[in-house]
């Protein structure tokens, strides 16, 4: 068996974290303080300003938004597994996500749905795999490699050229699609725990799956509440 983390935790992350398209869902907010999606409060998060994208609305006023692709239930399923067992519960409020872009501004959303649309039109399914070693990351973190991504990376370069007068620096530079498993956690002996396991797990075939479409979400407070999901070319029939 891949995972050793019990079927029940397993079900409760699916339950809060996928759709029934199978793109990755913002976990559910804490029941003493719910926040519906379609209502929840603007943020106002002071961004770093390499993270800010170019845009005359004044940052408390401005909303963001999120790029991510979207992949095949089983494989979104067992890297939301392991994202859960390793990322530390009082930060894990988004599922296992690979990024395209991370701060899209509300102010030009109309004609970045329409790139993000026809792009996404345009695009085939195709396959990825999750594989080890993994990596580590920063502060305390671990993250899983991709190998199959370069269609992601076209895209990337090409929304890049088209949204060069908004994005932020960040979102301008190189691709680096990946997961994130485990991150800020300041124990030397719990991440290198994770960096084992997880290399031995990822041993010797990875995790694969397809990629079937981008998911575009709304930045609150460190949620993403879901938005629109854009399907490549051939997902309605099962894609690869």
């Amino acid at each position: 068996m891949f995972l050793s983390i019990p079927l029940s935790r397993i079900s409760r992350m699916s339950n809060r974290s996928m759709s029934t398209s199978g793109s990755l869902q913002a976990a559910a907010a804490p029941s003493s303080a719910p926040l519906q999606p379609n209502a929840a409060p603007r943020h106002r998060h002071a961004r770093r300003d390499n993270h800010k994208p170019r845009s005359n609305v004044p940052e408390a006023e401005e909303t963001y938004y999120v790029l991510s692709l979207q992949t095949d239930p089983k494989h979104h399923q067992t890297m939301c597994a392991l994202r859960e067992r390793y990322f530390p519960p009082a930060l894990l409020r988004v599922a296992a996500h690979i990024s395209l872009f991370r701060a899209l501004p509300e102010s030009a959303l109309p004609s970045l749905r329409t790139d993000i649309a026809a792009v996404a039109g345009r695009t085939t399914t195709f396959g990825i795999r999750a594989v080890g070693p993994p990596i580590r990351m920063g502060r305390g973190g671990v993250g899983v490699s991709v190998v199959g991504l370069e269609p992601a990376e076209g895209i990337v370069k090409e929304l890049q050229q088209k949204w060069h007068d908004v994005l932020s620096r960040q979102d301008h530079g190189a691709f680096r699609g990946h997961y994130t498993l485990m991150n800020k956690v300041d124990d030397p002996e719990k991440v290198e725990k994770c960096f084992e396991e997880v290399r031995q797990e990822l041993e010797p075939h990875g995790v694969p799956g397809t990629a079937l479409g981008l998911s575009l979400w709304r930045y609150d407070k460190g949620w993403w509440r879901h938005e629109h999901d854009y399907a490549f070319s051939g997902a309605g029939d099962g894609g690869q």
